[in-house]
């Protein structure tokens, strides 16, 4: 199935790296025009915009840290500004996560770092975005990159499991808000992709566990969210919407038969 997003406008957040990179590059091989938002890597982010203007498209890099409302509004009018007023397609990629500390271990900073930039920050891009699309009058795309953490516990990761939970419930809400204007709200739920974060000799042991509860045995690359990320986002998926899609090789299958 080829998908087409020729005229189409996309804000990927976080896009400079990993998951949100392999995002914006899959939407501009679709034809989409890209702005690609970074906080701190200026140069992955400007180095994305580049292979998509060597796509034949138009891309700019916007600098602005998600958690903060005013950035978020000087980015929204940077991409209006630089697009002509387009707003097709908002994908909520930014996002942090944390070392492991239990609750009654985790001080205040802990919790606010990573809620402030997973769902507060989810937030203030999406109201921002999500107006501009409504007074747009022609519809829209935005998709929530969530989390396999958002659907179990995990010890020590309290406030990432609870970030990623609400952003679930948060694109479900807004997707009943936004239906009467051609507008669709999903989430994909991230299983285990690999960006390089086991890499170290202390870590791969936690790595192959993981493994061994994948029901394809490998672990995800950043292009099979991607993928799914490009089809949420096409004409394709025009009749989905509060959805979201488990994107993990099987791990939420149930109980997965272990690897000797």
């Amino acid at each position: 199935m080829e998908i087409k997003l020729d005229g189409k406008l996309a804000l990927v957040t976080g896009s400079s790296k990993g998951i949100g990179r392999a995002i914006a590059l899959r939407l501009g091989e679709s034809g989409a025009d890209v702005a690609v938002n970074y906080n701190t890597d200026r140069e992955g982010a400007e180095a994305v915009a580049e292979k998509i203007q060597g796509m034949g498209r138009q891309s700019v890099a916007i600098k602005a840290d998600v958690s903060q409302v005013d950035q978020v509004k000087a980015m929204v009018e940077q991409v209006d500004s630089a697009f002509g007023g387009r707003f097709d397609i908002l994908v909520i990629n930014a996002g942090v996560s944390a070392h492991t500390t239990e609750v009654i271990n985790m001080n205040d900073e802990e919790w606010s770092c990573i809620l402030d930039t997973n769902l507060k920050g989810a937030f203030y891009v999406s109201r921002a975005f999500g107006k501009k699309m409504v007074d747009m009058g022609t519809g829209g795309r935005i998709l929530g990159i969530a989390s396999g953490a958002g659907h179990a516990g995990r010890p020590g990761s309290a406030h990432y499991c609870a970030s990623k939970a609400g952003l679930r419930l948060f694109c479900k809400t807004f997707a009943i808000e936004l239906a009467p204007y051609g507008i669709t709200v999903n989430t994909i739920s991230v299983g285990f992709v690999e960006v390089g974060k086991y890499d170290t000799p202390e870590k791969k042991p936690i790595k192959q566990d993981i493994l061994r509860r994948i029901l394809l045995r490998r672990a995800g690359r950043p292009e099979d969210i991607a993928n799914m990320a490009a089809f949420l986002a096409s004409e394709q998926a025009s009749w989905i919407t509060a959805a979201d899609f488990r994107v993990d090789g099987g791990e939420s299958a149930g109980r997965v038969p272990m690897l000797d």
